[in-house]
């Protein structure tokens, strides 16, 4: 089984004007969170919980950065596209040719600045599921 280095994963989301633009360089964590809604179907009187499968799927994307302020970087991507549509490009292992991939539209919901004067200014990020699913593929 491959083993996967962290430090290898890459990030791309689509600004505000549809480029996709790397995050890679400015992160120093990412997180992709999949659940699964099981559905009850217990009738009244029922003593025991009855499942379906096959419930509603959602996922969540979130991220922390250093913050920059440059053309196409950090903060000027993540401003333009608050509480819109962005399509997101996850790359555990990296971006190249067979890697594996995981996309989808969804909406950067949560967007904050840390300037702390004991360290690095920091960004964080959350993108929720807009509309469809989320893809597992390669680059």
């Amino acid at each position: 089984m491959p083993r996967v280095a962290a430090r290898n994963a890459s990030l791309y989301l689509e600004d505000s004007a549809g480029a996709s633009r790397s995050m890679s360089g400015f992160l120093n964590t990412i997180a992709l969170k999949r659940s699964s809604e099981a559905p009850d179907v217990t009738g009244f009187g029922d003593d025991n919980r009855q499942r379906l499968s096959n419930g509603i799927k959602d996922w969540e994307l979130s991220f922390n950065a250093f913050f920059s302020t440059g053309a196409n970087e950090v903060d000027q991507v993540l401003s333009g596209i608050l509480g819109g549509s962005t399509l997101f490009k996850l790359g555990p292992s990296g971006s190249t040719s067979t890697c594996i991939m995981y996309s989808a539209c969804g909406v950067l919901t949560d967007y904050s600045c840390d300037f702390s004067i004991a360290g690095a200014a920091t960004v964080t990020g959350t993108v929720s599921a807009r509309s469809g699913s989320l893809t597992r593929g390669v680059w």
